[in-house]
This record gives C-alpha cells, structure tokens and sequence, in this order.
C-alpha cells in the first residue's frame, strides 16, 4: 500500500511538471520513467514475493537514493525553469523515506543526507540563487531533523512494545511455581519439535520425573515445603538438561518432563541418572519415602525416531509407561525404554497403587 502512495505521488510530478518550459519536457520525462517510476515498480514487485521482505529491504535500500535523487534533479529542473512549486514535493518525499518504505532508521537517514547532499551539489551545478539555495537546503535539513527525531523514537517505541509482548508470552508459558515451562506451552514446543524431527530425521528423547511419595512428603511437612522441594527439583532439572534445545516442563503436580531432541538413547540415560543424583545431593528429609531418608525421584525415558504415523501424545504416553515401569521396579531409579520405536505400543498401563 505504502509503495501505491509513492507512485501515486510520483504522478503528482506528472501534473505538476506541466509548469516546465516545453524546452525541458524530454529531460523531465527521461527522470520521471527512468528514475522514479522503475524502482518503485521493482519495490511493488518484490512485495509479491513470497517471503521477499529481505529483499524488499536491500532493494529499498538501494533504489530509495535513486528515487530520490532523481527527484533532486526534477526539482532543479523546474527551478531552472522558473517554477518553484515542486520543491514540496521533494520535502513530503523526505518524510515518506522515513515513514512509509519501510528502510530502517539507519537506512532512511543516509537515504535523505545523499538526497540532501546531493541537493545542495545540483543547486551549484545548476547556478540556483545562493538566497533560495540556502533557504531550500536548510528547509530540507530541518525537515530531515524533525523526520529522524519522530522516526527514532517510534522506532524505540516499536522495539519496546515487542519485546514487552515478548516477556509477557515467555511469562505465560511459564508455571509461576517453580519458573520451568507450563502445561501449554510443553504441549506447544512437543508439537513443533516433532514435526521438526520428521522433516529432518532427527531422534528424541522424553524423560519424565516423578517425585516419590510426594502426597506423603505433603502430608508430613505441610504443602509449603512441598512447594519448596518443587523448586528445588525443578532447579537441578533445568541445571541438568542445559543445550539449547533441552526443554524442561512441569506436567502437573509433582511430575516433569524433559524433551530433549536430536540426541541419543545413552544421552538421555545418562542425563536422567545424573538428575537422580542430583536430587540426591538436596538431602531433602523424607521420613516417610518408605524407599529412602531423603527425597527422590523415578525417571522413565522414552526415545524415539518421530514418524508421521505416531503422535506426541504418544511420544508422552510411552514414557508414562517408562515411568510406571521404573516405579514398578522399586523407585529412586532410571527405566530406559529399550524397544525399537516401530515395536512399541502404548496403552499398557497396570493400577499402581501411589
């Protein structure tokens, strides 16, 4: 829409430039059709690109100079010839450089000082009164001040509404207890990486922890220092799991997951006794664990090649089935899923009693 305005005001010089001497006419054409309109047809075309805006933005900031200093020259010419009525033009020109083409605010304001520069070159070429030079130059630069000024502070304007909508998302993934991700947005992240993960092949890994005896901890410190130990699992989980694409959850209650993607079978075991031992270095008393004196956790991993005919809900589902399996086993312990992923399936769950 914006580059429709400019060629819309590109053909106010067509109305404007009658006022020329017809001495002038065939330069005044040669800039308009080859100085003015083809950049701005060629920037129209690129907004029709399928995701053409970086090339709209290094096209426009190259083309955006040349438009406007074809226009420099326009003006000139009409000054030249008597007429002073399209210099306005050139300074509402100046003012859609900064607002309308989208250039950055870096890109604008060189694009204005070549124009500015290049004005005050051409009214000496062109033997312009020194008076009405200076006073158009000064018009120009001031308007270029003002211009800039308003640019700028929209621009931080911008920025710092995007990245408090930024921190306000990251804040609403966020579970306000222990500061891992929530339930919405582990959902999220295990709906992309999958995908992700059929497209490039790629192989991952879901630990699920479940702190042991947690309604019995509750019940014997009271809800606050199960709020507390919370925290503190939540904090070796995500000291545990620290590249970049490691994702850490909590699932609800007293259960986590741990989405790793593109790793290995070894990794994801390891990571996961690593975080047993972590936990085990809280020293949390648990005098009512039944397994332990202190607090811990069963970890059950499920690892898989995601494939278009299997699900994340799945994916979650097998390594529910991991967990039981390591709680089956005694607690305070790691189950690794060993089966090949076209072998597996779920919904072989047995009644556990806690």
């Amino acid at each position: 829409m914006n580059i429709v305005l400019a060629l819309g005001l590109a053909l106010t010089f067509v109305a404007m430039s009658r006022s020329i001497e017809p001495a002038r006419a065939g330069y005044v054409a040669l800039l308009r059709f080859l100085g003015v309109m083809p950049p701005l047809a060629m920037l129209l075309a690129a907004t029709f690109v399928p995701r053409g805006w970086r090339l709209y933005r290094g096209l426009a900031n190259i083309l955006a100079p040349v438009v406007l200093l074809a226009m420099v020259a326009l003006v000139l010419g009409a000054d030249q010839a008597g007429s002073a009525a399209m210099f306005p033009t050139l300074v509402l020109a100046t003012i859609f450089a900064y607002y309308l083409l989208g250039l950055s605010f870096y890109g604008a304001v060189l694009t204005n000082l070549i124009a500015l520069a290049g004005f005050v070159v051409g009214s000496a070429w062109a033997d312009i009164p020194a008076s009405q030079t200076v006073h158009q130059s000064m018009v120009l630069f001031f308007g270029n001040v003002v211009g800039a000024t308003v640019a700028y502070n929209l621009q931080s304007a911008r920025r710092t509404g995007w990245l408090e909508a930024q921190m306000l998302a990251e804040m609403a993934g966020r579970d306000g207890l222990t500061g891992t991700y929530n339930r919405r947005r582990l959902d999220d992240h295990l709906r992309r990486t999958w995908q992700q993960g059929i497209r490039e092949q790629s192989p991952m890994a879901l630990l699920m922890i479940d702190i042991d005896f947690f309604k019995a901890y509750n019940d014997r410190y009271g809800h606050q220092a199960g709020d507390e130990a919370l925290k503190s699992v939540s904090n070796v989980l995500v000291r545990s799991a620290r590249r970049p694409l490691d994702f850490v959850a909590r699932y609800g209650g007293e259960e986590f997951l741990v989405v790793l993607y593109d790793t290995s079978r070894d990794y994801a075991g390891e990571l996961a006794r690593n975080i047993i031992e972590g936990i085990r270095e809280l020293n949390i008393p648990h005098a009512s664990s039944g397994i332990a004196p202190v607090l811990t956790v069963s970890i059950g991993v499920a690892y898989v090649q995601p494939v278009a005919g299997r699900s994340p809900e799945g994916f979650v589902q097998l390594a529910d089935e991991a967990l039981y399996a390591a709680k089956h086993r005694g607690r305070n312990g790691v189950h690794v899923m060993e089966s090949e992923y076209e072998q597996l399936r779920t919904g072989s769950f047995h009644v556990d009693g806690n």
